[in-house]
């Protein structure tokens, strides 16, 4: 039986699809802007249980692009407050979460039993990324993520036996995670052409000030194609490009 808030997906989805995304387990590391936006859209879709991890609280600033972040929710834990949203959506999803984040000693656990991984960690957090990529390919677990980039997005998605973030980012398969305290992912490993105003001089003051710009179109159109690829790959309907491809959409020069 199809629960009435998902029976406008028939038709589009079969019912043994609605069923599967029933029993399906996304694990989301980030819950403020791709990470927020993919599981409201996952839920909605009728995803039936969810891990998600997030270290941080919401604040103002985050108000402007972040799918939880409201007034009401200024200073609470961002898995929290997201877990609050989805149940909102759906009240029989079964959520786990992590509130410390993940990091090189839960992040096994975190995606021990997950069928797809989302990779929404904040772009400052790169060797807990590196830690999340490193234990889904130990599970043989697709990692996908989505980057917005002003007016528009990419979405990079990984397969466990393929391309890894290290060789996408440049550096040894091997490398510590302590070893990567203090670097970043290249802005160029996201995009083959970037908004004009995204020069290096201004990547190296967002760098320094870590504080990078962004908006709200850009943070709903990569979780749109995010969650599009995540999906038809799950229900067996479309292969996702795959490092080194990409989809990239962006609406500016």
């Amino acid at each position: 039986m199809i629960k009435e808030q998902f029976v406008r997906n028939l038709g589009i989805m079969s019912e043994e699809d609605v069923n599967k995304l029933q029993q399906t387990t996304i694990a989301i590391a980030g819950c403020g802007c791709i990470g927020g936006f993919s599981a409201e859209l996952l839920a909605r879709m009728g995803v039936g249980r969810f891990v998600l991890a997030d270290p941080d609280t919401f604040d103002l600033s985050n108000i402007n692009r972040q799918c939880a972040a409201t007034h009401l929710t200024v200073g609470m834990s961002k898995v929290t407050a997201l877990k609050n949203h989805l149940l909102a959506i759906n009240p029989d999803l079964e959520i786990i979460e992590y509130a410390a984040g993940v990091n090189e000693q839960n992040v096994d656990g975190f995606v021990q039993g997950a069928d797809y991984v989302i990779d929404a960690i904040d772009y400052f957090a790169f060797p807990e990324a590196v830690a999340l990529h490193r234990a889904a390919r130990g599970h043989s677990l697709y990692t996908i993520t989505a980057v917005a980039l002003g007016f528009g997005t990419t979405v990079l998605t990984f397969a466990p036996d393929g391309m890894t973030i290290e060789q996408v980012a440049g550096i040894p398969e091997d490398i510590s995670i302590e070893e990567l305290r203090g670097t970043t992912f290249p802005p160029t490993g996201y995009a083959n052409q970037l908004p004009s105003y995204v020069t290096m001089e201004n990547v190296q003051q967002w760098l320094i000030n870590r504080t990078i710009p962004t908006i709200s179109v850009g943070q709903a159109l990569g979780p749109g194609v995010l969650v599009s690829q995540l999906i038809l790959h799950l229900l067996g309907r479309k292969q996702p490009l795959l490092v080194p491809d990409s989809f990239q959409l962006q609406f500016e020069a």
